[in-house]
């Protein structure tokens, strides 16, 4: 299958649901999204992004201004606002599952497709040691073993996804290929929900 066909048939396949990105913090969520939404000739929105555009803030910042419980609050109304919508690809923050309401609207509006990576990878991608200057989850003694932690905490959210792409040796291109092929040729995106 060309890429152009793998395109088509996974346009085909979502109909107008949203393609929902779940995962981890530096599993390639906003840049594969990003390539998705070019590929399938659909509206990009990266839920942290829309968060800091609501607030006038970083998320660092409104973590330490505000706390985590705010963040979440903003997250859930974003979720809220882009699951009455149609036609997106969604990259999601790597906690926007942790609230039962967001992972009820994204999967009644889209298909929802785990991106993931190996835990020295994620640390890798996030800035390592130094993760906790912009990551502010990852603003302890060991980031490492936060990750670890949170990947354990985190897996059975991320496991109500239809399908999942390791991105831990891709390139986001291959990545994004990856997942137009699994949507176009694994049959999942022809029922409801996902």
């Amino acid at each position: 299958m060309t890429p152009r066909e793998a395109s088509l048939a996974a346009a085909h396949r979502l109909g107008r649901r949203n393609l929902v990105l779940v995962g981890f913090m530096g599993t390639g969520k906003t840049v594969v999204g990003q390539l998705l939404a070019e590929r399938l000739n659909r509206r990009f929105c990266d839920i942290d992004q829309e968060v800091e555009r609501s607030v006038g803030m970083s998320v660092a910042q409104l973590f330490a201004c505000r706390g985590e419980a705010a963040f979440r609050d903003m997250e859930e109304q974003v979720v809220e606002r882009l699951a009455g919508q149609g036609d997106l690809v969604v990259a999601t923050g790597g906690g926007t599952l942790l609230r039962p309401t967001n992972r009820q609207r994204l999967q009644a509006s889209g298909l929802l497709v785990a991106l993931t990576a190996r835990p020295e990878v994620i640390l890798r991608r996030v800035g390592g040691a130094e993760a906790g200057r912009s990551r502010p989850l990852l603003d302890v003694p060991d980031p490492a073993g936060r990750i670890a932690d949170l990947l354990r905490e985190r897996e059975p959210l991320y496991a109500v996804a239809a399908f999942a792409v390791d991105t831990s040796d891709r390139s986001p291109a291959e990545v994004a290929e990856a997942v137009l092929c699994d949507l176009a040729g694994s049959g999942v995106g022809g029922g409801g929900g996902a």
